[in-house]
Formats: C-alpha cells, structure tokens, sequence
C-alpha cells in the first residue's frame, strides 16, 4: 500500500478459510477509507441504527469474523469484488473490492439487505451460506 494511504484504517482480516470459500483468491487485511466512513453514513443514515452508526468499525470487524454468507464476483476490467452478509441489528451487506496492483482489500459499502436479495443472489450463486469451524 502506498504512502498516501495512509488515513486508511485496518478493520480486519479475511482468513485463509474463508478464502478457500470464495476461490482461494482473496485474503488478507481489510482497509477502510475515511471517506468510505463518511459514504456509508451520509448515503444510508436512515436505513441503519443508531447502534451500527455509533459503532461502525465494531459493526465491520464483526462482519469480517464471523459472517452469515460470503460471495465474489468478478466484474469488467478483471475488478474483484466480495461481499459479506451478516445479521447485526438488520441483515447488513458488506461490499469490498480488492486492488490487485497494490495488493489489498477495501471495504467499498455497508448497507442494510432484506431476506428476498439474498434469497435471489444464493439462487443465482453469488453468495454461499458460511459457518465458521
């Protein structure tokens, strides 16, 4: 990671095991920007609570360790993305990208799901169901 990133924050890690899960593709330590911070707040302060806005590195650490569901796809111009489903106060999603040039993941979104979405995205195979050994 360059020098210039660094207001970014750790927030996590993505184990090897869950890995294995997604394709072996993707693990490591999981970074957040600031302004990723001010996005999720800003864009979906109605839809989360209190408790997840007052805590949203807690709520995002607790997601990366022990998630619900987990999926990746890969989209145009060869960009990764992964997503982790977990039940905080509502069904959240957490979206994260990795940056294949510098070698690191970061946390893109948060927002709330309902059951419907993930019903279709386990359908169409873009999510697993994930339990933790």
């Amino acid at each position: 990671m360059r020098s210039y990133y660094k207001a970014y924050k750790k927030v996590g890690e993505i184990k090897t095991s869950l890995a294995e899960k997604l394709g072996g593709m993707c693990y490591g330590y999981v970074y957040i920007s600031p302004g990723v911070i001010r996005h999720i707040i800003r864009r979906h302060n109605k839809q989360l609570s209190r408790n997840v806005k007052d805590n949203l590195i807690n709520v995002i650490e607790s997601i990366l360790k022990d998630p619900d569901y987990i999926g990746t796809k890969i989209k145009e111009n060869n960009r990764i993305t992964i997503e982790f489903v977990k039940k905080v106060d509502s069904i959240l999603l957490l979206g994260m990208e990795v940056d294949k040039d510098e070698g690191y993941i970061y946390v893109s979104t948060l927002y709330p799901i309902t059951k419907s979405k993930i019903d279709n995205k386990i359908y169409g195979g873009r999510l697993l169901s994930c339990s933790i050994e």
